[in-house]
């Protein structure tokens, strides 16, 4: 069970119930809830001593925690659903679904709840006698540095290798290694300094994935005489996301297929790696979708609308909308919030990257390892170095518009594995193995809405029904990929809303 705490303030005082001191994350160095700066480090922490309550949370706001404050009441977790009274209906968000039915993740501290919020970077809550306050010391975007291409490089470099020093493994560690820049370049900065990690795991994702990262991974592995070893997928797509949706605070449709791999790590040890932050601030995996949509601050609806029709399920979440839901999350409603947001970017230096890191990484990929991770495991970042996002967030666009930075930086760093690509070249996998998984997910789906939940045939304005019908007509197959999980999360959200808790079985 997630810590929780709980603060009523009456006439006979304050009662609090639950959790009184708790420390989240790891810091580097120093006091998560001392005054300044924050520390480095992926942290939550909190302290009540009868009378104040103080919570603080790291630079990037990366590490999960929310609050939920009344007229005379607080409460706070790492899981917004632990925020919720059970057996009351809890209000949504309607402007924050909107935006997150066509991207998949939230934006700045929205989560599905209108009374939940998430606590912004750099922030310190304080709340004594009914009266809270947050307030975030995090810096605006960094504008463009007056820096060169080989400037740009030699520092990412330089700062990389400085974040990895300051972050060694003290005791044997396994290293989650992918078919990506992320992880290969910690694996190969860990063993340039010494440190290299007793096994290497990859996990699988689900079709239609090639399979690369394990293969690429392992030609990695082999040629540094490291071992390594691949975790079979989640044997249920269904069952995955089923799992966690909740695990993760209903804050992303990312993450499911990493269950098995942080259940191998947590089980192997407290120590490991991640890659967060890497792809967004060096070479992002949107790079395609900003050079076609550049950032002009004049038009940040039309930006908006194009961002909204490329995201996760585009415009493939009308079919699942019904009048209800198409009304209360328009496209119009999710255009107005997702401008607001991308406004908050335009000083940066790279502002879609900025806009993405802020918001994709922090709000969405952050989930996995940091909620679904589990406490028992100590999670190292070095791509959130204070130092080295400074510097990645600085690069000025033109040398990051094209894409090739982290390539350039890898290949200055460690010219001797130049000729190993990347599992991002490798074409998904389309035929008849994924109209199998598909066919699986949606057979499981309605399994459990027959044993579990019968009520979801006809909730979630019809979703069950409408997902069906999407089965149908030109571009279905591709329609009904995107749209399968989504479906899931919101008959799972609308009975978390009607203070029921959906079952697992």
């Amino acid at each position: 069970m997630k810590p929780l705490l709980r603060l009523v303030a009456g006439p006979d005082g304050v009662r609090a119930e639950g959790d009184k001191e708790v420390r989240l994350g790891h810091v580097l160095d120093g006091d998560p809830l001392a005054d300044g700066p924050p520390p480095e480090g992926v942290f939550a922490a909190w302290s009540w001593d009868g009378e104040r309550l103080r919570a603080r949370n790291d630079r990037f706001g990366v590490h999960p925690l929310y609050y939920r404050a009344g007229a005379d009441s607080l409460a706070l977790s790492p899981d917004p659903l632990a925020l919720l009274v059970p057996g009351e209906p809890a209000a949504l968000d309607h402007d924050a679904l909107a935006v997150f039915v066509r991207l998949g993740f939230f934006l700045g501290e929205d989560t599905p709840f209108a009374a939940v919020r998430a606590l912004p970077p750099a922030a310190t809550l304080t709340w004594s006698d009914g009266g809270l306050r947050v307030r975030s010391a995090a810096p605006p975007p960094p504008g463009p540095a007056a820096m060169t291409r080989d400037e740009a490089v030699d520092g990412f470099v330089d700062l990389f290798r400085a974040a990895v020093a300051r972050r060694l493994p003290e005791e044997p560690y396994d290293l989650p290694l992918s078919g990506g820049r992320d992880s290969r370049h910690i694996l190969l900065e860990l063993c340039r300094q010494g440190a290299p990690p007793r096994l290497c795991v990859s996990g699988a994702k689900f079709p239609p994935d090639p399979g690369a990262d394990a293969r690429v991974a392992g030609e990695l592995a082999a040629r540094l005489g490291l071992p390594h070893r691949v975790l079979p997928r989640p044997r249920s797509h269904f069952r995955a996301e089923l799992t966690a949706n909740p695990g993760q605070g209903m804050g992303t449709l990312d993450g499911a297929w990493t269950l098995p791999l942080l259940a191998f790590l947590r089980r192997r040890g407290g120590l490991s790696y991640d890659g967060l932050g890497g792809g967004e601030l060096a070479q992002n995996p949107s790079i395609a979708l900003i050079r076609e949509n550049p950032y002009d601050p004049a038009a940040l609806p039309e930006l908006a609308d194009r961002l909204l029709a490329a995201g996760r399920t585009g415009a493939h979440v009308e079919h699942l909308l019904g009048p209800r839901t198409a009304r209360l999350w328009s496209r119009a409603r999710a255009r107005d919030r997702l401008a607001a947001e991308l406004a908050r970017h335009a000083p940066a230096a790279f502002p879609l990257g900025s806009f993405f890191f802020h918001n994709r990484t922090r709000r969405s990929i952050a989930l996995a390892p940091f909620a679904l991770g589990g406490d028992r495991l100590l999670i190292h970042t070095p791509y959130l170095d204070h130092a080295l996002v400074d510097h990645l967030s600085s690069v000025p666009h033109p040398h990051q518009i094209d894409g090739t930075l982290h390539d350039r930086a890898l290949l200055r760093a460690f010219p001797e594995h130049a000729g190993l690509g990347f599992a991002s070249a490798v074409p998904q996998r389309h035929g008849p193995s994924l109209v199998a998984h598909r066919l699986a997910f949606l057979a499981r789906l309605l399994g459990h809405t027959v044993w579990a939940e019968p009520g979801w045939w006809r909730g979630g304005d019809r979703v069950l029904p409408r997902l069906l019908a999407a089965g149908r007509g030109p571009g279905a197959p591709r329609r009904v990929s995107r749209l399968q999980p989504l479906a899931l999360y919101l008959l799972q959200l609308e009975s978390l809303a009607s203070g029921h808790t959906p079952g697992a079985s």
